[in-house]
């Protein structure tokens, strides 16, 4: 496990004076320097395992400490930050900074309207014409055939209502990580070459299986097929369309607010002084 850079400079704004800090709110000291507790953990991701989380946070702690080290020695010998490097520091400030009060201004679920979806589907059908045959599939896979549940596929018309009969075919899973259930619309160039072969043709609704491979047995049932050229439908790509239209919104929030802040705090150019 690793740091990522972005941590790394958050640690290197983060060192707090002694008088500033509660002593049990100090993790670490570096000559003047202190690292806090709340510092540490907002820094640590939250679905880690505990051991994980002791070796990460282990982690930030020395990572700062060799930083802190080789910084103060700098200062030390008189080894300072040139002016574009200043410049620097105080940008990720203001970045920081600058990322806070746009969360907190645009904070709301910014609302998208069945209307708008449908005029946005409707003005860009072309950015969502396949580029490829695709077929609509339900999978199951077996390590090892169960004949019981072959018996049930056998009679039934749907190969989901058998998974769904049997939850515990939900969590077979195979080794090329293709799950069972409704996998969607699926690019036919992209399924394994066993599986391409089983289902070519044109019928649909058709239950395929067993097919053997090297990790087990599939069955296989296409609900439909869609050729290269066709347009998906709105309701395939509704929740696509709501979130670009969401950050479309979101953006457009930003270019006000932005816009509004020019006219309270005065903004000048000096291009002539470096073009």
């Amino acid at each position: 496990m690793w740091l990522f850079p972005g941590i790394l400079v958050v640690l290197l704004l983060c060192s707090c004076q002694r008088e500033q800090i509660p002593p049990g709110e100090i993790v670490a000291r570096v000559g003047e320097a202190y690292l806090t507790r709340e510092v540490v953990l907002s820094l640590v991701p939250a679905d880690l395992s505990q051991v994980d989380r002791e070796f990460f946070i282990r982690k930030i702690v020395e990572q700062w400490i060799e930083d802190q080290l080789l910084a103060q020695k700098a200062a030390r010998e008189g080894v300072e930050l040139s002016s574009a490097e200043e410049w620097q520091v105080e940008r990720l400030r203001a970045e920081l900074l600058a990322t806070k009060f746009l969360n907190s201004r645009i904070r709301e679920n910014l609302p998208v309207t069945d209307q708008e979806v449908e005029d946005y589907y409707q003005a860009h059908t072309q950015q969502f014409v396949r580029d490829a045959d695709e077929v609509h599939l339900v999978h199951l896979y077996f390590e090892k055939l169960d004949k019981a549940i072959v018996r049930e596929i056998r009679q039934s018309k749907s190969l989901l209502s058998v998974i769904e009969n049997n939850p515990y075919l939900k969590t077979q899973v195979s080794r090329v990580i293709e799950p069972n259930g409704d996998l969607g619309y699926v690019p036919v160039e992209q399924l394994r070459s066993e599986f391409q072969r089983a289902i070519r043709g044109k019928k649909t609704g058709v239950i395929y299986g067993p097919i053997r491979t090297k990790d087990g047995y599939h069955f296989l049932q296409v609900l439909d097929r869609q050729p290269k050229g066709s347009v998906r439908s709105l309701d395939l790509v509704r929740e696509e369309i709501v979130v670009f239209l969401k950050f479309k919104k979101r953006q457009e929030r930003i270019r006000q607010l932005k816009e509004n802040i020019r006219k309270e705090i005065p903004v000048e150019t000096f291009y002539n002084h470096v073009l």
